[in-house]
């Protein structure tokens, strides 16, 4: 029950301070702030227009409050199993249901309304990105029960991201295809291996069936180094058609070759590698591999 409004701005901050800052849906926001830039930056070819880009990210940020307390809200039951997701604020009791429920009609309501003061196809693209997070929680579609729709509806989050903030500057650029291919790549082939194995116990009990849950760790990191040098070998290869300048590639195969130093001695030990803690540590790399080649396609995309 709500008792005042104070009260429910105090549970709702919970949610983006526990159980640290940084590992509480804040972070969340930021990686998403992170992919619309991408798209603006992309677009404008240098320093987007400051209106549009705070109009931009303030949809991205309540969209994606939408999106991951729905989810937080549907997966609450579960995570209370998690040692990791327990101490979240729903299963941890800082935040209600309904008061989780309530930030994400909030959070969805605000981005709609934002996006039509940009444009039509931003708006779009807004309810599409919100259509796709609905779907992956919430019974009965709930993708991320279903075989290879989880990592799919991922994939495809955050290559819609990046289309909000072309959108809201008036075009999509073809050269998005290249980001768009390595996001596409990167969701099948590096997630399942450094980010969902920490939810293989709470998939099973559900139900759900993803790659990480059949595939053994040997082979998801087989996977993952499949998936590197693909993006090595096709960003060297098609970088000038989409008219990247050299950075990209640079930039690309330097932090694939950094990636795949860490994942080969893995991959000699596999039976050394499915615990959480060094699950927990992998996931450092994996951040700072999206980093760098994110930044190297928005540098890339610059005329030098």
């Amino acid at each position: 029950m709500i008792k005042s409004p104070l009260h429910l701005l105090s549970a709702w901050s919970t949610w983006f301070r526990y159980p640290t800052p940084w590992s509480s849906r804040l972070r969340a926001i930021i990686y998403y702030c992170w992919f619309i830039s991408i798209g603006l930056f992309f677009t404008s070819q240098g320093i987007p227009p400051l209106i549009i880009a705070f109009k931009a990210y303030g949809v991205m940020a309540s969209i994606t409050i939408f999106v991951y307390a729905l989810n937080d809200t549907m997966d609450a039951d579960l995570d209370k199993f998690s040692s990791i997701k327990s101490k979240r604020p729903i299963p941890s009791g800082r935040l209600t249901k309904r008061q989780a429920l309530l930030l994400s009609a909030v959070g969805g309501i605000a981005g709609f309304v934002l996006s039509l003061t940009i444009n039509f196809w931003t708006t779009i693209f807004v309810l599409i990105f919100m259509g796709l997070g609905f779907s992956y929680s919430v019974p009965p579609m709930r993708f991320k029960r279903r075989f290879l729709l989880k990592e799919t509806t991922l994939s495809a989050g955050v290559i819609v991201s990046v289309l909000v903030g072309s959108a809201a500057l008036g075009r999509i650029p073809s050269s998005l295809f290249l980001p768009g291919l390595f996001f596409a790549i990167g969701g099948m082939t590096i997630y399942p291996v450094l980010y969902d194995p920490l939810d293989i116990k709470e998939d099973r009990r559900e139900g759900c069936r993803t790659i990480a849950s059949i595939l053994s760790q040997k082979r998801r990191l087989e996977l993952s180094t499949f998936g590197l040098l693909v993006i090595t070998i096709t960003t060297t290869l098609t970088y000038g058609y989409f008219d990247f300048n050299i950075i990209c590639p640079i930039l690309t195969v330097f932090a694939c070759l950094l990636f795949l130093r860490y994942i080969f001695p893995l991959l000699l030990k596999p039976e050394e590698t499915y615990n959480e803690e060094v699950m927990v540590k992998t996931n450092s790399i994996c951040r700072t591999f999206g980093f760098i080649t994110t930044l190297g396609f928005i540098i890339g995309s610059l005329q030098l």
